[in-house]
């Protein structure tokens, strides 16, 4: 035989080897471990036909074309165990269920080797110009039959499986499968025509090139590395449910928690629809992967007589060329999380319903002993010493309480977005005479001096209620954080156009850097003790803050430890009557 076709079959073998090579380097991903074997069968089948060709005695071909055909043989369990594999049917990939199926393949084996003897593949072996001639009897040629309808069903589920893989994926890993079924071919035309076994018998060798081209495309591709090599294991464990979309609209894959959503039994009665035809009460999701973009949709569908709530996440599929393939839709059950949403709105509204009566049974008895208490100063001179000393602290008590119970509910109101301001133009003046007077019991009970430095003629733009209750709490805390005979300057001016800036300055205790930098801070309230042990809730000059920005001004404190603070008010300025 010419040596260059020997020297092609030797190359073609080496070939079969490096894709070996590489198989067994992969051996850990999902069914190329069997894939792997089933290269060794496949290269100890073609040295056996170069050994074979080579040898020139019936006794030396007959062994080697022994060892060919059991080399075949075994090729079929490997292949059955790789499908296996591939589909994560790991039950039936148990040892004592492996070495079931490969028992069947070996006792045929071991009829190969004892034909000399039984006679039940073949009857003579002779050699024909120079090849061996082994006339199969029926039962050899049914076993053939078998093996090839096995593999057959194989290559079927192998191309199944690979339309679930990615689009850049499906296509090399179809032509590696095609690639591979090649030298198949080739033993169903030696089975059918035995008369070509003279031709045959070397090509089936030269089939290695074709192993050179399938480690080319299994390589560039990446196959055992990117084909989900347990995808239905993975998809249908995880407790989310997937749809995917092509491009053309048409659903190609899912799992099984995503069918309640269709009132579906199984994945073939969605699979090779239309998506309109199950997304069709659901428009956002339908759109979004008609023109296959990004997004996030809540939708809801009653199953099993109870409303279920899911989040679905849409995402685009693209191809290596950026080219969009469809998409991939996770859906979430979110019902568990909106039934205590539910919950906790049902109970905000409750408490804000429970606020609005207890907030006017509250304040109005309080404004009512405030207003008893201001007639009751002003028959002070009709009373004994001693009844208006006690006239004074009840007084202090009550509108201290007035104070305190107006802070707590307007920053309640404030939390709860229910404030809404109606401002007009003000006499400044007079706003702080107003919110000074509910004061003026605690200024005197510590002999301090209120110096209003402000002139009449400048108006502010402001909500008259939450304004007179700044003031209110700014000057409270000047007090109340001075030493007695003490005196807070008030004074006002122009700043820049259209705006007034207020200046409420004290001779008082100060506060650190510290504190200064946390007094605004909503997430924490900080109450501190007055020079005479005054206490309150915290809330006041948060509450002053956010009345401050909701009126279009600004607020803030310059202070010194030990030497006094000063708070400034920015407000827009009022139009003159």
């Amino acid at each position: 035989m010419d040596n260059v076709i020997l020297l092609t079959m030797i190359v073609s073998a080496m070939m079969m080897c490096m894709l070996l090579i590489y198989s067994f380097s992969h051996s850990q991903q999902r069914g190329v471990r069997y894939f792997a074997w089933v290269m060794v069968c496949r290269v100890v089948f073609g040295c056996g036909v170069i050994l074979e060709l080579y040898s020139n005695d019936v006794a030396g071909k007959l062994f080697f074309r022994q060892i060919e055909q059991t080399a075949l043989a075994i090729t079929v369990p490997l292949v059955i165990l790789c499908v296996l594999d591939l589909y994560a049917r790991d039950e039936w990939l148990k040892w004592h269920k492996q070495f079931m199926l490969l028992l069947f393949f070996i006792g045929w084996s071991v009829l190969i080797w004892t034909n000399s003897k039984t006679h039940f593949l073949f009857e003579t072996a002779t050699l024909v110009n120079g090849y061996l001639d082994l006339p199969r009897t029926s039962l050899a040629i049914a076993f053939n039959i078998f093996c090839y309808l096995i593999l057959l069903t194989c290559v079927y589920f192998f191309i199944m499986y690979l339309r679930k893989a990615r689009p850049d994926v499906r296509k090399p890993g179809i032509i590696v499968i095609l690639l591979a079924s090649i030298s198949a071919i080739i033993e169903v035309i030696k089975l059918v025509f035995p008369n070509l076994l003279q031709w045959l018998l070397p090509i089936s060798v030269y089939c290695g090139v074709l192993g050179i081209i399938m480690l080319w495309v299994i390589y560039k591709n990446k196959i055992f590395t990117i084909v989900p090599m347990a995808r239905d294991f993975i998809v249908d464990t995880i407790r989310e449910g997937i749809l995917t979309v092509d491009q053309k609209g048409t659903i190609i894959d899912c799992n099984r928690f995503i069918l309640p959503l269709f009132d579906a039994t199984s994945s073939k009665s969605i699979i090779g629809k239309g998506l309109y035809e199950f997304l069709k009460a659901w428009p956002e999701w339908l759109e979004a992967c008609s023109i296959r973009v990004e997004k996030s949709i809540e939708v809801k569908k009653e199953i099993d007589g109870e409303e279920k709530y899911f989040m679905v996440k849409v995402y685009p599929l693209y191809s290596k060329g950026a080219r969009s393939i469809g998409t991939v839709s996770v859906l979430f059950d979110i019902t568990e999380k909106q039934q205590r949403l539910e919950e906790i709105a049902h109970l905000n509204f409750m408490k804000d319903q429970l606020f609005t009566l207890v907030s006017h049974d509250i304040r109005e008895p309080i404004a009512l002993q405030v207003n008893l208490i201001e007639m009751l100063e002003e028959e002070k001179q009709m009373l004994s010493s001693e009844a208006a000393e006690l006239l004074d602290f009840l007084s202090a008590q009550i509108r201290s309480t007035y104070m305190t119970v107006g802070n707590v509910l307007e920053w309640f109101r404030n939390q709860k977005n229910d404030v809404s301001l109606n401002p007009e133009s003000l006499v400044l003046v007079d706003l702080i005479s107003e919110a000074y007077r509910i004061l003026s019991i605690k200024s005197k009970a510590k002999d301090m001096d209120i110096v209003i430095k402000v002139d009449k003629a400048i108006n502010v733009y402001v909500d008259r209620e939450a304004i007179v209750m700044v003031l209110r709490n700014i000057l409270s805390n000047a007090i109340k954080f001075s030493n007695r005979g003490a005196t807070v300057e008030i004074a006002a001016a122009k700043c820049r156009e259209g705006k007034i800036r207020i200046t409420i300055r004290d001779q008082g205790i100060g506060m650190s850097k510290q504190l200064l930098e946390h007094i605004f801070n909503e997430r924490q309230v900080i109450s501190t003790i007055g020079t005479e042990g005054e206490r309150g809730t915290g809330l006041g000059l948060q509450v002053s803050s956010q009345f401050v920005k909701m009126s279009g001004g600004t607020l803030w404190i310059d202070s010194v430890l030990g030497k006094g603070s000063t708070v400034y008010l920015s407000l827009r300025e009022g139009e003159h009557s």
